[in-house]
């Protein structure tokens, strides 16, 4: 544990594999897949598409209903559609908080910001520059904030892997604009040269991914034909700011004093839900 959180500390990120289960993994998958389904049958009813393809495997049927139909992804990430009692059994697994606890203390409050990302081939719209996360989070960047990232299938170079600047984080936040054309905002001095170490990450379904919101990182262009599906949510120390955050309302403890059993209830969690202007803001 302890080289563990050298590793950490030095690097900004840490790869653990095996953390979750295959049977771990599908009921949120099931949730997603039913989205899908859903979105499928709208669109065959409103006669925009021509098959259901409800024979092809989750890595692939999103990706041809949206072929069928000419369109493209409509968002970066789903959020609402996903909401669940599942995403918040993931969120609060306990073997996912045993390894954010082993980083920052067993006092853990989920910031409320989760996504699942469907990052389909050749789309440029998932594929992120060289990007630190609190750029895109202000007032962030003095304190610890962790992204736990999640593949749902297996993560090639081809298909769209993240790369990671061993060490990048202990530069402080760096100064970003915005690019005409360009979704999202880029660090005005590019943050590689010839010789910097960039280290690429393939992982596994059910492999955890935890990185600093400091670290610069970026997804690489999926280049196969299928769709590289992640989900990522994010963890601070219980009692740091989220003042001004969008997710502020719905975040939540979910560890405390050393205990396994999480603080908040899925039921508390939907009420918070309920009263939050999250389930009518994104998709």
């Amino acid at each position: 544990m302890k080289f563990q959180t050298e590793k950490f500390e030095k690097q900004g990120y840490l790869l653990v594999k095996s953390v979750l289960h295959a049977e771990e993994l599908a009921p949120f998958i099931a949730v997603i897949s039913d989205v899908v389904d859903t979105r499928a049958r709208e669109l065959y009813n409103a006669g925009t598409i021509s098959s259901l393809y409800e024979e092809l495997p989750f890595e692939r049927r999103w990706h041809a209903i949206l072929r069928d139909c000419g369109r493209e992804n409509e968002v970066f990430g789903w959020h609402t559609l996903v909401f669940s009692e599942p995403l918040f059994n993931l969120i609060t697994h306990p073997k996912v908080l045993d390894v954010v606890a082993s980083l920052i203390g067993s006092d853990i409050q989920f910031n409320g910001d989760f996504w699942v990302r469907p990052k389909l081939p050749n789309e440029k719209l998932t594929t992120l520059p060289w990007h630190q996360d609190s750029a895109y989070m202000p007032k962030t960047e003095t304190d610890t904030h962790l992204t736990v990232w999640l593949p749902l299938v297996d993560v090639k170079t081809a298909n769209g892997a993240l790369q990671f600047l061993p060490g990048s984080h202990k530069k402080g936040l760096q100064t970003y604009h915005r690019v005409p054309g360009e979704a999202f905002a880029v660090p005005v001095l590019p943050p590689t040269s010839s010789e910097t170490d960039i280290e690429t990450l393939e992982m596994q379904k059910g492999d955890l991914l935890i990185f600093n919101n400091l670290v610069f990182h970026r997804s690489l262009l999926n280049r196969s034909d299928t769709i590289r599906w992640s989900s990522d949510f994010r963890f601070s120390r219980t009692g740091t700011s989220l003042d001004g955050l969008w997710h502020e309302a719905i975040a939540c403890p979910v560890r405390a004093d050393n205990s396994q059993q999480c603080p908040t209830s899925w039921t508390a969690w939907q009420t918070q839900w309920e009263a939050s202007p999250h389930k009518n803001r994104f998709v």
